[in-house]
């Protein structure tokens, strides 16, 4: 009776265990969320890619998988994006997703996924951009003085017709290096107001006690036919080997009983 009583205790101990650390999880980044606006306040310039690692059923996991991409699909109001998908089968069955989604849509896809499974892991990482934009903003004025400068010197009526054309190319040059500028601008931009999102979905091996012997009984035939095939192809290796064998003992016989006879004679 000791024994029982001890053992239904450590089930429930470890039972809260477990329930406080999926709490735990979920909560984390709710309790993150006001410390991301104040330092986002602080600095404008952050690139911010959340991950979470998210363990579901195995039936469950292609459903999960299918709900995400389709929620991000239909997603208009955070401007969501799918970047990266995968999903892999065999005994461990996993799939990664990768969003692009507009901060305030982060909490949906946070509470999408740990509706339909446990988060395990989760982080939260910000890249300072700072560097990058402010470069690319002082090439982008460096390159606007410049062209102002050129765009003097094709106005003036002195110039002559050979430096006219060198000034022209040159705007032309100017011209490209600020759409590219530009360009990559809009890029940094677009990665600060907009956060990765990171899903990774996998599976227990075991869900249940009776898991193994279920997926033991679904994998009989497909075992068996496997078993099969080896057996066939080991075969054929060795037929030829126990021919020769069998071969060479009966010329050793052959020889031995004959060298017999001859001491017998």
């Amino acid at each position: 009776m000791v024994r029982i009583l001890i053992s239904l205790i450590l089930l429930s101990v470890l039972g809260c265990s477990s329930d406080y650390n999926a709490l735990s999880a979920s909560k984390s980044y709710d309790s993150y969320a006001p410390m991301q606006d104040k330092q986002r306040a602080k600095n404008k310039y952050l690139a911010y890619t959340h991950r979470f690692t998210v363990t579901v059923k195995k039936s469950e996991l292609s459903r999960v998988f299918t709900d995400v991409l389709e929620a991000c699909l239909s997603d208009n109001e955070h401007k969501c994006l799918v970047m990266h998908s995968e999903q892999s089968g065999g005994e461990y069955l996993y799939a990664n997703i990768r969003l692009r989604v507009s901060p305030e849509g982060v909490a949906k896809y946070k509470s999408l996924i740990s509706e339909s499974g446990e988060i395990e892991q989760q982080s939260t990482s910000a890249e300072d951009m700072t560097d990058s934009v402010v470069d690319t903003e002082k090439r982008l004025d460096m390159l606007a003085s410049y062209q102002a400068k050129l765009k003097g010197l094709e106005s003036d009526p002195n110039i002559n017709i050979e430096s006219l054309i060198k000034v022209a190319s040159e705007l032309s040059e100017v011209q490209t290096q600020i759409e590219y500028s530009q360009g990559q601008k809009a890029k940094l931009y677009l990665r600060i107001s907009m956060d990765v999102l990171d899903i990774s979905l996998k599976t227990s091996k075991n869900e249940t006690l009776i898991s193994p012997i279920g997926e033991a009984f679904s994998e009989f035939g497909e075992d068996f036919s496997e078993g099969v095939a080896i057996f066939i192809t080991a075969a054929a290796y060795l037929i030829p080997w126990i021919l020769l064998v069998v071969f060479l003992v009966w010329v050793a016989r052959y020889f031995w009983v004959r060298s017999k006879r001859r001491a017998n004679s």
